[in-house]
């Protein structure tokens, strides 16, 4: 799941942030060697941005605000939680995973 990653690395690279929504598909190959399906199209987003619809061959992921703790809290927390059986939707709260 390379999605938590680019969520939490676009927190603290602004850069990396503004790349990801200018061109996802190539960010996220050039950074995670991750490629979409043929046809399918990449539209990422703040949560704060205001989007039309979407066509429907279009994928859409929203940047979620950054949380109120440091970064390095996170990081932290995440071994930790898993260790005593919390998942990462527990720890990572504006987070939508598929398996929470």
């Amino acid at each position: 799941m390379i999605w938590p990653q680019c969520v939490a690395r676009a927190w603290q690279d602004a850069q990396f942030r503004e790349a990801l929504k200018r061109d996802p598909a190539g960010i996220l190959f050039e950074s995670y060697q991750f490629s979409l399906p043929e046809g399918v199209l990449l539209q990422v987003v703040e949560n704060d941005m205001e989007v039309k619809a979407a066509p429907a061959n279009t994928l859409r992921m929203v940047i979620p605000p950054a949380p109120a703790m440091d970064m390095q809290e996170i990081a932290l927390i995440g071994p930790d939680a898993k260790a005593e059986g919390m998942r990462a939707c527990d720890w990572l709260p504006g987070l939508t995973f598929s398996v929470c």
